[in-house]
């Protein structure tokens, strides 16, 4: 009976180990499944993170040969620049936008073309599309010469180019980025107490040396005419290849860039100027852009011109108010006249000893009255006299060359009250900005006679229009432009105390030799120690390149000579520069002085005007060595 159990118990159990081994070959099926699904999701996670990386690089890579490119211009020797190449205006406006392309295996690359794989879908929102921001661009300016010719990679096709398809290079702009650089609503009721029109969204904006600012809308709306650099957005697209010409990973970065170099506000930046000088000026301060070699920059016709993004800037700028520096020029103004009144009779020979000059001739010109009075003599007479008209200023008051008094009656009283800009013909109009200023002859004419000045002869003070009540003077509007300026220069030198190019030369033994510093090819920073430098007498003869850093005051003696192509920096705010009567030479580039120093004008005229000269290319020479700098990076990829 047991073992009839047994068996019956045995049966029943038969295909256990069979169920058994076919579950354990299933669940080994299972994970082994689950191990290959497992393994190439890991593969094809692998692979698009590589196809991710490969194109954030080749975006990487373009906008690095951009920012590369972009420091030189474009010659024989360096076809490659793009200096000279960039955006003059801002996206959606004529010259707006400048594509670098860089196309593979005979494709065509289009970045306008919607049908194209590689259009530019964010370019509608760097100009006023009405496209919202995170929302791909489906069309392009209508705006008749927007974009400028495309350009190729500097890398040639089938030598193992870049990865990139194309860089978009264009002005940095309010409405380029969001949240935007300030608040719209106070941006537009500053623009409209100003007297401004236009959108504050398209604003540029600007780099003062230190910080970003938005242009502050002067006459002139570039960057680089109001004392700042323009900041450029350089964006770049990059698109992997999964072979058989299907397109991967699709990257688009941007990155802000801006020239390390700085914009003077003026050519002359000073808190203040001292002038004791009793005729015309010994000193020519022309914001006009020139060439490092000191000539004025032309457009073939002749006229001055605008070069490579260096617009012309104002003859002075001060960013501790204008109303000293604007009560100094009009007592200039007032110097000229008097003695042009004292010293000229209509016919232009001489009177009262004194010489007229075809300059002084020209201010006080041919008529019978002058042309320019510095009082009102007012007659009021008691007994039926009358009114005897404006003087001459302080020359004679009758005669031919007196102005138009008529004497004075009996019981009448004679009042001289000085004149203001509301008079028409106020010393307060005399134009310092007018090259017969410097005239070496001159013949009789209709009112004023017709003088004769070198060609492109400068005048005491020329340049772009600056925004205050006397067009030769700038005001930063932001208070920290001209400090931020200084503070990137001293910067460079702090950086420069390592490298070859750098001079730390005593005051003393450049007061009275010959000393050169520095070449166009290989500028020099040259930081001079002791607190001032007087270079004295004929012997004294500094020329050079570059950068030249005064820690205290620095004057230029008669006779004395300076050649000086780049930045002079006075660093000391107590500190003064003194150009004397018959000094020699010219600064070509810009001249800062710190906040608080003074810029002392010669006591008296000499034959050949101190020149001071704006020329950017002399200004750019020391910061050449380094790249553009980047502000600020972003990936924009939809």
């Amino acid at each position: 009976m047991a073992r009839a159990l047994a068996r019956t118990k045995s049966k029943k159990e038969r295909g256990m180990a069979l169920l058994l081994t076919l579950f354990a070959l299933l669940l080994l099926s299972g994970i082994g499944l689950f191990m290959v699904l497992s393994s190439n999701t890991e593969t094809r996670i692998d692979a698009n993170y590589g196809s991710s990386l490969r194109a954030y690089y080749a975006a990487r890579s373009g906008l690095e040969e951009v920012r590369d490119r972009i420091r030189t211009v474009s010659s024989p020797t360096n076809p490659v620049g793009l200096a000279d190449k960039l955006p003059t205006n801002i996206a959606g406006n004529p010259n707006g936008v400048l594509y670098i392309v860089n196309p593979t295996n005979g494709e065509t690359i289009d970045p306008t073309n919607l049908a194209s794989p590689y259009f530019d879908d964010d370019l509608c929102h760097a100009y006023n599309s009405g496209t919202p921001k995170g929302i791909k661009c489906t069309s392009v300016p209508t705006t008749s010469g927007w974009q400028l010719q495309s350009i190729s990679s500097q890398v040639t096709p089938g030598t193992n180019p870049l990865g990139y398809k194309w860089i978009r290079i264009n002005m940095k702009t309010n409405r380029t980025a969001a949240p935007y650089f300030v608040d719209q609503a106070a941006a537009a009721a500053a623009m409209l107490a100003a007297g401004q029109t236009g959108a504050p969204l398209d604003t540029p904006v600007c780099w003062d040396g230190q910080a970003e600012q938005l242009l502050p809308g002067n006459s002139s709306p570039t960057c680089e005419a109001n004392g700042m650099q323009t900041v450029y957005m350089l964006t770049a697209l990059a698109v992997t290849s999964q072979g058989s010409g299907v397109n991967g990973t699709r990257k688009m970065l941007q990155a802000e860039v801006v020239a390390p170099s700085i914009r003077p506000a003026g050519v002359l930046t000073t808190a203040s100027m001292t002038a004791t000088t009793s005729s015309v000026p010994p000193v020519a301060i022309d914001g006009r852009v020139h060439n490092l070699d000191g000539s004025l920059f032309l457009n073939p016709d002749g006229t001055p011109a605008i070069k490579n993004g260096c617009s012309a800037i104002s003859a002075l700028a001060t960013n501790t108010g204008s109303s000293q520096m604007v009560q100094m020029l009009n007592t200039i103004r007032q110097n000229i006249v008097s003695t042009a009144n004292s010293s000229c009779k209509s016919d232009g020979s001489g009177m009262n000893g004194n010489i007229c000059t075809a300059a002084l001739w020209w201010v006080r010109g041919t008529d019978s009255s002058t042309r320019f009075v510095t009082s009102i003599t007012t007659t009021t007479s008691s007994g039926g006299g009358h009114d005897g008209g404006s003087s001459g200023g302080p020359g004679p008051s009758s005669g031919s060359d007196g102005g138009d008094s008529h004497g004075t009656l009996s019981g009448s009283t004679t009042t001289n009250t000085p004149c203001d800009s509301t008079t028409a013909n106020c010393y307060t109009h005399l134009n310092l900005s007018d090259p017969s200023l410097f005239a070496t002859s001159a013949v009789s004419g209709l009112h004023v006679p017709t003088v004769t000045v070198a060609a492109n002869q400068p005048a005491p003070f020329i340049g772009n229009s600056g925004n205050q009540a006397d067009s030769t003077i700038y005001q930063p509007p932001a208070s920290q432009t001209v400090p931020n300026e200084i503070a990137a220069v001293i910067n460079l030198v702090a950086l420069s105390r390592t490298k070859s190019n750098y001079f730390n030369p005593a005051a003393a033994t450049l007061s009275t030799s010959a000393n050169t510093f520095g070449t166009a090819n290989a500028p020099a920073v040259v930081e001079v120690s002791g607190s001032s430098l007087v270079l004295q007498g004929s012997t004294a003869n500094l020329t050079g390149y570059g950068v030249l850093v005064i820690p205290g005051s620095l004057e230029i003696t008669s006779g004395a000579t300076l050649h000086w192509n780049g930045i002079v920096l006075v660093q000391s705010s107590t500190g003064q520069l003194t150009v004397d009567s018959g000094a020699l030479g010219y600064i070509n580039g810009g001249l800062l002085l710190a906040p608080g120093a003074v810029f002392n004008l010669p006591s008296s005229g000499s034959s050949q005007p101190f020149q001071i000269t704006y020329s950017c290319d002399a200004v750019d020479l020391a910061f050449k060595p380094l790249p553009f700098k980047v502000v600020s990076t972003a990936e924009t990829s939809f």
